[in-house]
């Protein structure tokens, strides 16, 4: 609705009339204002909501859509009388007229005119009706009141004068339904123990049939239709406890056998994540139970599988793609490790033993993203020993040819595999990265790539020194750069000598151009204050580093000259400036750069600059300005730059002050969840109160992404290995092990694809919910 309400009437465009016709008739009404509230109509567009009751409803009903109060007019509704009627339909409309006996009255006199003709046991059918979700046939109605399908037609057909007015149903085989949601509302209302019972044995077979499921042939008819669409319903409305709710999340029920029953099975998971969703996210939880954790999990688990099986199954082909499940395993590994990785030291290897043990098993087989796949098999190596870890940095290297670009774009990855690789294998596999990084067009980039190698040790530095030296100056210069910290004193200081030489160098046009940035940004700590005067007089780096470097070496004024001289206006001096304050020298220059800053317009630049160096602008500006700053830099009609901000200032601020930004952040997030800024809010998990991060966990696991599967829910945005902090905020190493405890059911979900299809089918269509109630 809210796609088509910005309606202008332009180009000859008619005007619009949108119609929202009982909304208080649903039943899963979404509880996400994204989806419940009406944006403001265009110019020539108009809302009519229609609700029942009196004044109080619909003014009710307006605020929940968000209306506002200026915009609605109310519009009273009257009744009809007997005599406006005609008289073959006086019967079935009497108990709407103005002057009828009204809906409890008619079903009263229904319910004695039956019992006169002695049909009492046709009340227990209609209260079986009342209590269903949807129109029953006789086929479904005799199972469930334990009697003859022929006995239930008999009994309609003895009595139709009798209940007709309040029941409809044609030609054998239609469905039942009462003639109205409020005559059924009416017969509920006048049968409170015979509704109890019915709705009990409603449950009861709804629960028996989720137990059974599997065991059932596919063909089966009668109730075990209805139960299949329905039984969530009535396993929620006898009020079920969590143990209830969970097995309408395992594969064995949940896994569909038509396209009607997935969209059933996905409506109904929607249902028990919404019940299972309050305790969790609620604003005073003090504790959260594990199985309640573990509970969820399992449920954003089936979630994802059935989401995945949606996308990957066209109406016109009746088979799952095996294609959409292919990184099941990989991710299953990754959120394994995530939680492991937070994990105190007793449980880690617990949890890490079921991740290797996917990689043990399924790793040498992966076909994902080739760089994705590396870093999960890395992950897995750092974890094992011996021989293990050596195999699983092997299938690492082989991953990298197929990631894309080949494993020129990944050679870091290789260093880091040589890590566990026996000594002689580890040396070619680095002298083989070496070579192919020199045969690349940019040289010193690429072994400048290599050197980001996580965990690269001194001898591969040294190695990666070797390579660069016989490389022309600014190709030398590039490679150095991200070496400088990891070298000895001794190369260290040739490295330093060699790079700062590049500066004065003559550059041959053809040759590898120098990256003046961040070879400036490596060299200034190893530099003193003769040699940044001849930088600055003699080469021109790009200043900003060099104002920071002159004021950490006791010389502010300089730094002020060259910001003032060489940095231009604006976020070109507010960053230097803010950087230099905030050393141990730059007290003088504090003044400044608060003016600076103050001057940035518009608000989002200066929000950018704090979230960049939240703790120089700590220093600098003093918590209450900087937070002032990121309030005021949702630029664009975007939360990202606002939440990001105060993300970055949770981390960067005193211990106290963090619990409170924290809060703020992740209230920003709540106010606009369609941001990309989740990861931000994420990482300030350890400030979160319990019930902050429980409502941000419940919320995000398996719903943030924008294409929701099995293995986005697992190990991409809003998956498990992203939220992974917050699970051990909320309950610690009991929570972590309670979610570790569930994600192999990933691998049942996978298995139930390779064999799914075969119960699939696109027949066997389910029956429609009740229009306005039955």
């Amino acid at each position: 609705m809210n796609r088509i309400a910005n309606w202008d009437g332009e180009d000859g465009q008619p005007q619009l009339l949108i119609g929202l016709l009982a909304p208080e008739a649903c039943v899963d009404w979404p509880d996400d204002p994204r989806r419940s509230v009406l944006d403001e109509p265009g110019p020539a567009a108009r809302v009519l909501v229609t609700v029942s009751g009196a004044r109080d409803v619909a003014e009710r009903w307006a605020a929940r859509l968000g209306l506002r109060a200026a915009d609605v007019t109310y519009v009273s509704v009257d009744g009809f009388r007997l005599e406006d009627v005609e008289p073959s339909l006086r019967g079935h409309l009497a108990w709407a007229a103005v002057d009828g006996p009204g809906p409890r009255a008619h079903v009263d006199a229904i319910a004695r005119s039956l019992r006169d003709r002695g049909a009492a046991p046709l009340e227990e059918l209609m209260t079986t009706l009342a209590c269903a979700v949807a129109p029953l046939d006789a086929t479904e109605l005799a199972p469930l009141l334990g009697a003859h399908v022929a006995e239930v037609t008999a009994s309609l057909d003895t009595h139709r004068e009798a209940v007709e007015p309040v029941l409809q149903w044609r030609e054998e085989g239609h469905r039942i339904r009462f003639r109205h949601e409020t005559l059924r509302a009416a017969w509920v209302a006048a049968h409170p123990e015979h509704v109890a019972f019915a709705e009990q044995r409603f449950a009861e077979a709804a629960r028996a049939l989720v137990r059974t499921w599997e065991s059932l042939d596919t063909g089966e008819r009668g109730a075990v239709t209805y139960l299949r669409r329905y039984a969530g319903d009535h396993v929620f409305s006898a009020g079920a406890p969590r143990a209830d709710l969970l097995p309408l999340a395992a594969p064995r029920w949940a896994w569909p056998r038509s396209r009607e029953d997935l969209a059933a099975r996905r409506a109904e998971l929607g249902r028990v994540r919404r019940s299972m969703s309050a305790p969790l996210g609620a604003s005073d939880a003090r504790e959260i139970p594990p199985d309640a954790l573990s509970g969820f999990v399992r449920l954003a688990l089936a979630q994802g599988a059935l989401a995945t099986l949606h996308r990957a199954w066209p109406p016109e082909v009746d088979r799952a793609d095996e294609e959409a499940w292919n990184d099941t395993e990989r991710a299953l590994a990754v959120s394994l490790f995530a939680l492991a990785a937070r994990a105190s030291p007793s449980l880690r290897a617990d949890i890490e033993a079921p991740a290797l043990d996917v990689v043990r098993r399924t790793g040498a087989a992966w076909r994902g993203d080739g760089w994705e796949d590396a870093l999960a098999l890395l992950t897995a190596a750092r974890a094992a020993s011996g021989d293990e870890a050596s195999t699983f940095a092997r299938w690492a290297v082989s991953a990298t040819w197929r990631a894309e670009g080949g494993p020129d774009s990944t050679l870091s990855a290789w260093l880091t595999a040589a890590d566990f690789l026996p000594r002689a294998e580890a040396e070619a596999l680095v002298q083989q990265a070496v070579e192919r990084a020199l045969s690349s067009a940019k040289p010193g980039q690429a072994l400048a790539r290599l050197a980001t190698a996580k965990g690269m040790g001194r001898n591969q530095a040294l190695a990666l020194l070797g390579a660069a030296l016989p490389l022309p100056p600014t190709s030398r210069a590039n490679a150095l750069a991200p070496l400088l910290p990891l070298l000895p004193d001794a190369e260290r200081t040739l490295a330093v000598s060699m790079s700062f030489d590049a500066f004065f160098a003559d550059h041959d046009e053809d040759a590898e151009r120098h990256d003046a940035g961040a070879c400036t940004a490596a060299l200034l700590p190893f530099l003193g204050l003769a040699e940044l005067s001849r930088l600055l007089d003699e080469a021109l780096p790009p200043p900003s580093a060099l104002a920071v470097r002159f004021v950490e070496l006791g010389d502010p004024e300089r730094a002020l000259g060259i910001v003032r001289e060489l940095c231009g206006s604006g976020i070109f001096a507010a960053r230097p400036l803010l950087c230099a304050a905030a050393t141990e020298g730059g007290r003088s220059l504090v003044q400044a750069a608060r003016d600076t800053v103050a001057s940035l317009d518009p608000p989002w630049v200066a929000a950018g600059l704090v979230c960049d160096h939240a703790a120089e602008a700590i220093h600098v500006l003093g918590l209450e300005a900087a937070v002032a700053i990121a309030e005021g830099g949702g630029g664009g009609g975007s939360e990202t730059a606002r939440i990001m901000v105060l993300a970055a200032l949770c981390l960067a601020a005193p211990e106290p002050s963090r619990p409170a930004l924290a809060a703020r952040a992740v209230a920003a997030y709540h106010d606009d969840r369609g941001t990309e800024a989740l990861e931000s809010v994420v990482r300030c998990a350890p400030w979160m109160s319990l019930a902050t991060a429980a409502r941000l966990f419940v919320v995000s696991l398996g719903d943030a992404a924008e294409d929701v599967s099995l293995v986005s829910t697992l190990s991409r945005w809003g998956g498990v290995e992203q939220l992974a902090p917050l699970i051990a905020r909320i309950g610690g190493d009991d929570a972590l092990a309670a979610a570790a405890s569930v994600l192999s059911e990933a691998l049942r979900w996978k298995s139930r694809a390779k064999v799914g299809s075969k119960e699939c089918s696109t027949s066997g269509v389910a029956p429609a919910a009740r229009p306005g109630g039955m």
